[in-house]
């Protein structure tokens, strides 16, 4: 039974929800959002937005309610055909939900050690080692120095 009150903290809805959002791509290279487990940081960085977070939850709440609307089970019982219609109705009356969801769940996905090494990059934080640089070219930083004279 879906969470009554509350669809941010409700695993099997963010679940569904966020592979909605970013799904799996089709040769499973990419994985969908929801299966990554970011509901809980979503939520929380949702929770302190205070510019977002209220459209993003009472647009979380829109697509609960569509959802178990068309099936008890909520946004997990419905196929994906079904749950892009959910969404797209609710966005219609809700327009800066999923501006407020993107604004949380793209940082918290694609800072992901799998989609990191999906994409072929390291599973780590840049620093310290850092990115590889060419070297600088000496003339073009001295025409650079000499403008500022």
């Amino acid at each position: 039974m879906p969470n009554a009150t509350d669809p941010l903290h409700d695993n099997a809805f963010m679940e569904a929800f966020l592979n909605l959002v970013i799904p799996p791509d089709e040769d499973r290279r990419m994985p969908g959002a929801g299966s990554l487990g970011l509901g809980a940081a979503v939520a929380a960085a949702v929770e302190t937005d205070s510019l977002l977070g209220h459209a993003v939850v009472t647009g979380l709440r829109a697509v609960r309610d569509a959802a178990v609307a068309r099936d008890p089970a909520g946004l997990p019982g419905l196929t994906r055909e079904a749950r892009l219609e959910v969404l797209e109705g609710v966005l219609a009356h809700h327009p800066a939900f999923m501006t407020g969801v993107a604004r949380h769940l793209y940082p918290a996905y694609y800072q992901h050690p799998r989609v990191l090494e999906a994409l072929g990059e390291p599973a780590r934080a840049p620093f310290p080692e850092g990115f590889q640089i060419e070297p600088t070219d000496a003339a073009l930083m001295a025409k650079l120095l000499a403008r500022r004279k």
